[in-house]
Order: structure tokens, then sequence, then C-alpha cells
């Protein structure tokens, strides 16, 4: 796996820029990291109720929210929703498909897909809430690690003051 994002990000960095192969290879890091995180959900036996594991989709009128799979890249009906990764994929990563998926509404039950407060995507947000992705320009630690700890330091130096000052 790490030889061929290997591949993929040179292939990329010759013909688009080295900027365009890290951004190759952070959303294929995230595809990763989001399929782990949902694997583990489902072996515990967890469910996933802000689709964290997932990818959202976009809000459509007053009709629940879908949470494709988080290989998708993303939760529409986009022309290769059907083959991601070259495989059958439409009812993971195709809205409309997975929508007609919902337990109670004709899906057979062995292959229905539960809500997300109860299931692991792809699976049916609750309906009446709109929910959203984060800010992907908040600062979190992990993309500012030095940030954070300078702030955490500044917290302890300020403790330990207010401490031998109260002696």
């Amino acid at each position: 796996m790490v030889r061929l994002l290997a591949g993929v990000a040179l292939f990329v960095s010759v013909a688009f820029g080295p900027q365009a192969a890290e951004a190759v290879k952070a959303s294929r890091v995230e595809a990763v990291r989001k399929m782990v995180a949902a694997k583990n959900l489902a072996a515990a036996g967890l469910p996933d109720p802000t689709c964290a594991t997932g990818v959202i989709s976009l809000k459509d009128g007053d009709v629940p929210q879908a949470c494709c799979a988080g290989y998708c890249g993303e939760c529409s009906d986009y022309p290769t929703c059907a083959t991601v990764r070259g495989q059958n994929s439409t009812f993971a990563c195709c809205k409309s498909q997975v929508m007609s998926m919902e337990c109670g509404k004709g899906a057979p039950a062995n292959v229905c897909l539960k809500t997300c407060s109860e299931s692991v995507p792809p699976c049916i947000l609750e309906s009446g809430e709109t929910f959203t992705t984060p800010d992907p320009a908040s600062r979190t630690a992990g993309s500012d690690c030095n940030k954070a700890v300078t702030d955490w330091r500044a917290k302890a130096d300020a403790a330990v003051a207010a401490g031998k000052a109260a002696k």
C-alpha cells in the first residue's frame, strides 16, 4: 500500500507538481483513516451517529442526509459512484441508492441500511437535523502541534505561578 501511494504521488508530482502530489497523498490517507475507524466502530458494535467515519451528503430540503462510506470521497450521485476503487460501491457511495436502501422503506431486511445512530456508514442520518463537516480551516492540535504545545506550556506556567503566589 505504501509503495502504491509513493508511486501515485511520484506520478502526480511529475505530471502536476509537488502540491498536487501532497493533496492526493493526503486524501488517500484520510480515506484509509476513516475506513479503519469505521471498521473499529463496527467491530466494537458501536454506531456513528454524526458520520465521523463516513462522508455526509449535502442537505436537500426536509429529506434526511445520507452518510456514505469513508472511501467514497463524496456522497452524491456523481458519474463514477457505482465503481469507486474498481468495486461495486453503488449502495455505499451513490446518495440516491443509499437513501433507497433505508430500513422500513421497501429494502429487504437483510440488506437495508439502518440509521447512523444504530450503525456505521453507509447509513441514514437522523431526519430533522442538519449535519455538517468540521471547518477544515479550524486549528486543531494535529494541524498545529507546535502551537498547541506552546499554549499548554503557557497555561502550565501560569498555573504554577498562581500556585506560588497563593502561598
